[in-house]
């Protein structure tokens, strides 16, 4: 257990820079090279150099050599021959860190996208109805999850990350039935209780963490989670869909879209449906499961997000929230490109008859 005074010790840089670092931890790096993709322009080694190079540490003028050097000597962190990594105390720190910071970033730019025009119509151009997506669901993609998930008013569902829930309301008023939506965002969470439009006893929103889920044995009939379950959210994903299982009652389902990403064509194998983290995790739970592959619809969306963007760039910028619109670009973009080289693989799994 972290404690405040040892969270509280730490300066707003080093506290930057140690988030950074247990970020990146979490994501895949070349075999080859040890390099992560930050984007398709750039990419890093975990070490000082490779910090530098972020746009978080250059926009906020941020000494990360310093923060490093202030972190190793509080066996926070190490720097061996590879690179950067945390230290055991350091990972639990940087766990407390890491969540706090994604919280923050998502309240504040989801937030911005409820109150922007801009973002309105490209949800409606991009994804055919304004859900306020952040991700890369469209209503092909929700509309085969409420028919693969076949609920009715009798069911009780959980989404794992609701955002501001309005895919969440959409679900219950399309199926009638009870929804619960958790977020750790929490000013997410209080825009959703104010702007949705359901009777509360058959919609309900929740602060809540992904690993921390609290919730009795038999809770629920079906949990879906859309883009959640990946390692920047989630400490360990076997561990996860264990508790996952736990409180789903008999016969319930699991319903995931879950996109694998690799860092070099000699990991291709992983791409298969069968060999992705997910499938593994699946496996080792026991949960048989059947996939659809969303590839290349997830392709045509992000090529949608580069044109609409660009259609709508005016508009962001004369909101002041051209950051928005060059943020959903780059990301397409860069989907695009690793779609394109087999480095990324979208799939919705679905499990039933827990």
């Amino acid at each position: 257990m972290v404690t405040t005074n040892e969270y509280a010790n730490l300066s707003d840089n080093e506290k930057t820079v140690l988030g950074i670092i247990s970020e990146l931890e979490t994501r895949d790096k070349d075999p080859k090279t040890n390099e992560i993709t930050i984007s398709e322009s750039l990419k890093i080694t975990l070490t000082g150099e490779g910090i530098k190079k972020l746009k978080m540490i250059s926009e906020k003028n941020i000494d990360s050599d310093s923060a490093i050097n202030s972190l190793i000597a509080k066996n926070l962190v190490v720097n061996d021959e590879i690179g950067l990594k945390l230290t055991s105390f350091g990972g639990k720190i940087g766990k407390v860190i890491r969540s706090k910071q994604m919280s923050d970033w998502y309240n504040k730019n989801l937030l911005r996208c409820a109150k922007s025009k801009a973002y309105t119509l490209f949800c409606e151009k991009v994804f055919g109805k304004n859900l306020y997506q952040f991700n890369v669901l469209d209503m092909d993609q929700l509309e085969t999850l409420i028919s693969i998930l076949s609920l009715n008013s009798n069911d009780s569902v959980l989404d794992l990350g609701c955002g501001l829930g309005k895919v969440t309301e959409y679900i219950q008023l399309k199926t009638g039935a009870k929804l619960t939506g958790i977020d750790f965002a929490e000013q997410l969470i209080l825009w959703a209780k104010d702007n949705t439009e359901v009777n509360e006893d058959m919609l309900e929103f929740q602060v809540g963490n992904i690993n921390e889920l609290v919730f009795p044995p038999s809770s629920f009939n079906a949990i879906y989670a859309i883009d959640t379950l990946y390692p920047t959210n989630v400490d360990d994903l076997g561990v996860t869909l264990a508790k996952l299982k736990a409180i789903l009652k008999p016969n319930g389902q699991l319903g995931i879209f879950f996109a694998q990403i690799i860092e070099s064509k000699e990991q291709q194998h992983i791409l298969e449906p069968n060999q992705t983290e997910m499938a593994q995790a699946l496996k080792d739970n026991n949960l048989s499961y059947t996939v659809i592959d969303f590839t290349q619809n997830a392709r045509a969306i992000w090529e949608r997000e580069i044109t609409i963007g660009n259609e709508l760039r005016e508009m962001f910028e004369k909101e002041g929230n051209l950051d928005l619109c060059e943020e959903r670009i780059a990301d397409g973009e860069n989907c695009v490109y690793r779609i394109d080289n087999q480095l990324q693989i979208r799939y919705f799994y679905h499990v039933s008859r827990i």
